[in-house]
Parts: structure tokens; C-alpha cells; sequence
């Protein structure tokens, strides 16, 4: 179980012991999508989204997706506290990337309909599992970090010693495109950066563009 006054790495760490529960329901829930994974050279992407809870209570909205040979799982454990919900994207590679309750609360806003919290976090991780992470010049820290997705951008920085990108706040591709509307062509490489290969590293040292790259499901055993 996850408690609220629980640090970052310490979720992190709890969601790693248990994330291999969430990749095996993945590929056995979605076996035809593995099945019919397109090619090496086909750029197509086929994706589902589903939630799961591991045996000791632990809850996950994931992302499966099968494009140019490839099947990647995205884990997302999430968790409710006194001041909302927090969430954090585990991968094989790099640092956990956590969502502080600001930050969800402005994206769940979104997609929030009829109270159905389930939904909107499958919609959230939906726009945001695939993002390109950016150094940058957030309230001067010399370890910001902007990530770009599909509806936007998250600010925050990177906390070496502990392996995690905190993000602190979101901003929206439309209302801030002035200031980072100059990375929205990163999100067409992304498929294309995703078939490049890096030397292993710990997960401090991984380089930023290697991050929040999933599971590829054949590393199911590890």
C-alpha cells in the first residue's frame, strides 16, 4: 500500500517491486494487439489503455502500444492523499517521473466527466505516456526539466541522488506556445528516437532523451 506521507523515491521504489503484476495483465489482456504489431519498418502505432491492481493494493492505469516491431508497456501507479491525487510513471530506464496534485488536478480537469476518476486518469496517461523530456530554465534550477506531450507541457526538475523528475505544474500547448511552442516538433521524433539503443546506465545516468521510455515486453522477465 502506498501512503500519502510516503517520499517520491519511496513510491518509486514500491511501484518497481510490484510493476511486472501490471506488464504480464498488459500482454495477456491484450494479446491481439501484440498479435498484430506492425512491422519494423511500419511507423503505424496501435495502443489500448486499461487499469489494474496488483495483489497488494497498489493501483495502475497502463498504456500498451505496438508500433515497428515493437511492444511497450507504460506503467502508471496512481494514489489519492488529503490534497488530491498523485501519480508516477515507472520505466525500465531513467528516473521515475512523479506528478505532484497540482499537476493532475489541472490535467484531470480535462477529462473529469460524471465523477469517474478511473477514466480521466486513463485519458491523462493516454495524452502523456509518450512524452521528450528538454533542459531547461524553469525558476532557475540548474536541473529543469521540461517534458513536451500531446496536450502540452510539465515543468520540474530532476532529483539525481533520488532517480525521480518531480513535476511541479503544466502548461498548455496552446496557452504557452510562445514559450516552449519551439519543442512540439520533438513529439514527431519520437517514434523514431524510441528505435535508437543506449549503453546501459544506472538510472541517474540515463540520458534525458532515453527517458520515460516504458517496458518493452521482452524484457517481461527481468
Amino acid at each position: 500500500m502506498i501512503r500519502s506521507n510516503m517520499s517520491p523515491a519511496q513510491v518509486a521504489a514500491a511501484a518497481r517491486k510490484e510493476v511486472g503484476q501490471v506488464r504480464r495483465h498488459a500482454l495477456e489482456k491484450h494479446a491481439e494487439l501484440v498479435s498484430n504489431c506492425p512491422g519494423a519498418k511500419d511507423r503505424d502505432v496501435l495502443r489500448c489503455s486499461g487499469h489494474f491492481t496488483t495483489a497488494k493494493g497498489l493501483q495502475w492505469i497502463y498504456v500498451i502500444e505496438a508500433t515497428q516491431g515493437r511492444v511497450t508497456i507504460y506503467p502508471l501507479l496512481w494514489y489519492p492523499t488529503t490534497k488530491g491525487t498523485r501519480a508516477m510513471q515507472v520505466d525500465a530506464e531513467g528516473p521515475a517521473c512523479f506528478y505532484q496534485e497540482h499537476v493532475l488536478d489541472q490535467y484531470l480537469r480535462r477529462y473529469l466527466r460524471h465523477g469517474d476518476l478511473l477514466n480521466a486518469l486513463r485519458e491523462f496517461h493516454l495524452h502523456n505516456y509518450n512524452k521528450s523530456f528538454h533542459p531547461d530554465t524553469y525558476k532557475g534550477d540548474p536541473d529543469a526539466y521540461v517534458a513536451t506531450s500531446i496536450h502540452g507541457y510539465v515543468a520540474g526538475e530532476f532529483d539525481r541522488d533520488r532517480a525521480v523528475v518531480f513535476f511541479r505544474t503544466f502548461y498548455d500547448v496552446m496557452a504557452d506556445r510562445k514559450r516552449f511552442g519551439h519543442l512540439r516538433t520533438a513529439i514527431e521524433w519520437q517514434v523514431v528516437w524510441h528505435t535508437a539503443r543506449f549503453e546501459h546506465t544506472g538510472r541517474r545516468d540515463t540520458p534525458h532523451i532515453a527517458w520515460g521510455r516504458g517496458y518493452p515486453c521482452t524484457d517481461l522477465a527481468a
